[in-house]
């Protein structure tokens, strides 16, 4: 039994022994009561919300972080965060040493309610070992957004409602419709970074740093179809992908009775696609994750694929870090693992995975 759980149980029981017991002045009864009620409080988020942090990273490099915060006019006026104009923060982790024009860029893309710290424990390793990493947060696509003047901007309740409602859903039609709606911001975000990094002008002092043809695409669940799309349309720039869990969303050209048909256009860059047990298993049997299927039973050796068995779709996030109880609960129980263990495996592939494509 762990500490945490012994810490809630006995707050529990602190808590029923004094409503049990009798006090001469009820004021004493119901002053102890507070504070118990409180203990319980207390022990019960540091149960189910134990904040451990993300384990220490494998290289040899220092690592520091940053947050820069790109600006850009949109093309949808209902996800812009400011007067005509669209904010994204894009958090960094950068190897203390980094010099300039020598290190390979790794933009990440987070899920569906996400944050831009839902992978760090691979964004440390990475830094750790030379690479500078960005990740986005999209505002309203994610759980909660700080922008430059410190103005916070959650989730929007309309994409929210849009995504659970489409899990599962047999509507082909209005499940494509929704998932190139959703990808469509995402994709203008990741174009418009893409650009800045590439262009001859810095927009911040980490630009400088950034080798453009060693640019490493990667994203979650909706986030990685964005990168999976980007990439397609970029890969004279993109060196290379790696995509947690994610369909092929964008590469979907119609509907054939209850079947979705992607196009034949070979995937033009290495993929290194790493699934989990919410999803590895019964791959063959859901139409939108046709070209996923497709691309796992391919003899091509650029496209490396790889099951991360006892884990969840959610359990490949550092979400199992902050709440392993919650985490597990949205994976419906998959999660069999501690959490470092299943990441430790997952930043593994990765490291193997660009040591052969991300050079």
């Amino acid at each position: 039994m762990s500490y945490r759980l012994l810490g809630l149980l006995l707050s529990i029981a602190l808590f029923v022994f004094l409503i049990l017991k009798r006090f001469d002045r009820k004021w004493k009864k119901r002053l102890l009561l507070t504070f118990s009620f409180l203990f319980f409080l207390f022990m019960t988020f540091w149960y189910l919300v134990p904040l451990t942090p993300a384990p220490k990273p494998g290289g040899e490099k220092e690592v520091l972080t940053d947050i820069v915060f790109y600006k850009h006019e949109s093309s949808f006026p209902d996800m812009l965060t400011g007067e005509g104009e669209r904010e994204i923060p894009v958090r960094l982790w950068y190897p203390k040493d980094a010099k300039e024009h020598s290190q390979p860029l790794f933009v990440f893309s987070h899920g569906s309610f996400g944050v831009g710290t839902s992978n760090e424990t691979l964004f440390l390793e990475l830094a750790s070992r030379g690479y500078v990493v960005m990740s986005l947060e999209h505002p309203y696509h994610s759980f909660m957004t700080t922008l430059s003047d410190g103005r916070r901007v959650t989730v929007d309740f309309g994409f929210m409602k849009s995504v659970l409602s489409s899990q599962g859903s047999k509507d082909l039609e209005g499940t494509l419709e929704s998932l190139r709606n959703w990808l469509e911001i995402r994709r203008e975000d990741l174009h418009f970074v893409l650009d800045q990094v590439l262009d001859a002008e810095a927009d911040n002092e980490y630009e400088r740093y950034i080798d453009t043809d060693r640019i490493i695409l990667s994203g979650h669940s909706l986030g990685g179809s964005a990168a999976l799309a980007v990439g397609r349309e970029r890969a004279e720039q993109v060196k290379a992908l790696v995509v947690l869990e994610s369909p092929f969303a964008m590469d979907i050209e119609g509907i054939e009775g209850e079947e979705y048909i992607f196009t034949d256009e070979p995937f033009p860059l290495a993929i290194l696609h790493i699934y989990s047990d919410s999803l590895y298993p019964k791959i063959g049997e859901i139409t939108t994750y046709a070209m996923n299927d497709r691309l796992i039973k391919s003899t091509d050796p650029k496209f490396v694929n790889k099951h991360i068995e006892g884990v969840g779709h959610i359990g490949l996030t550092d979400m199992s870090l902050v709440s392993p109880i919650i985490t597990n609960w949205i994976d419906g129980g998959l999660n069999k693992r501690k959490a470092p263990e299943t990441l430790f495996e997952l930043n593994r592939y990765v490291r193997e995975f660009l040591e052969v494509y991300g050079r």
